[in-house]
């Protein structure tokens, strides 16, 4: 009974601090691995995760493994995220271009800290941890003139105290390009796969989704604009929508807004800005910086910092 009642804690701490959706501490059937659903990547991040559709960025390798084909050089990237409570958040990847594809593998690493337990009886049994790690493998590449296909597999596990839960899955994608006009469109689903052992008996369910979108780079502006419908499965569609303006070749100004802030209003001031994002990117020489803050209105901001190396 001590083992549940801090499973249960922790896992609707995980999903409130995502802003998925409103949770109660005592959900029946909380979802264990919805901290897949957090976004990665200062970038993507800043533009509300409307990335289905956006190739040649080693962030590919988590919002659709097909973009990785566009990708030219071997790049490597670190992102930082001081999530909601002072969860802390990191992500590490490396991608290599090849004569026939490019390959890709990443880590994504979530620590939520320590946590007071309680027993049934209210009594303290004292303090545990929870983290979370996923690793990918990804590869990617041009199949025929103007269309990527992309595949990755993922090992995950979730540790609660001296309990884990593992789950292994796929994310497939395509995506299609139209270069004379400057679009490319992006089909991608994530998460299909299965838990192969539980935390006890009963084994959580993967947030498996579908996403499906379009960007184009405008003609005579120099703007890239992005938007995405988004699908979980059991659940309503959502919307993100997205925009990188280029204010000189080195520094980029990036807005996005996720239709998901809509369910994260608590009828205060600062719901105006839920679902919102914004950030900044600088080239350096062969690096990037790029920064982003996003809203989830009353519950918080989140705050990521991104370097990217070309090699």
């Amino acid at each position: 009974m001590t083992f549940f009642l801090r499973t249960s804690v922790v896992i609707s701490l995980v999903m409130l601090v995502n802003g998925l959706f409103p949770v109660s501490l005592q959900a029946q059937n909380p979802v264990g691995f919805d901290f897949l659903r957090t976004f990665v990547g200062a970038r993507p991040s800043a533009m509300s995760g409307a990335f289905v559709s956006v190739p040649g960025d080693i962030h590919n390798l988590v919002y659709n493994p097909a973009g990785l084909a566009a990708l030219s050089k071997r790049q490597a990237t670190l992102t930082y995220l001081n999530h909601l409570l002072d969860f802390q958040s990191g992500f590490l990847a490396y991608a290599q271009p090849l004569s026939n594809g490019t390959f890709a593998a990443g880590l994504h690493f979530f620590d939520f800290g320590q946590f007071e337990g309680k027993d049934e009886n209210n009594l303290d049994t004292g303090e545990f941890g929870a983290n979370s790690v996923t690793f990918a493998l990804a590869y990617s590449r041009t199949v025929i003139k103007n269309v990527s296909l992309g595949g990755s597999a993922k090992l995950i596990r979730f540790e609660i105290d001296n309990f884990s839960e593992t789950a292994i899955a796929a994310d497939l994608g395509v995506i299609f390009s139209i270069p004379s006009e400057k679009w490319n469109l992006g089909v991608a689903v994530f998460n299909l796969g299965t838990t192969t052992s539980a935390f006890i008996e009963s084994k959580d369910k993967l947030p498996l989704n579908v996403q499906v979108g379009a960007s184009k780079r405008l003609a005579h502006l120099p703007l890239l604009i992005s938007g995405a419908l988004v699908k979980f499965e059991d659940e309503g569609f959502d919307f993100r929508f997205g925009g990188e303006f280029s204010l000189t070749e080195q520094l980029f100004l990036r807005l996005g807004y996720n239709s998901v802030g809509q369910d994260q209003k608590v009828d205060t001031d600062k719901d105006r800005l839920a679902g919102v994002s914004l950030g900044l990117g600088l080239k350096v020489n062969k690096f990037d910086v790029d920064y982003s803050f996003s809203s989830f209105g009353e519950v918080g901001s989140l705050n990521r910092i991104t370097l990217i190396g070309r090699f």
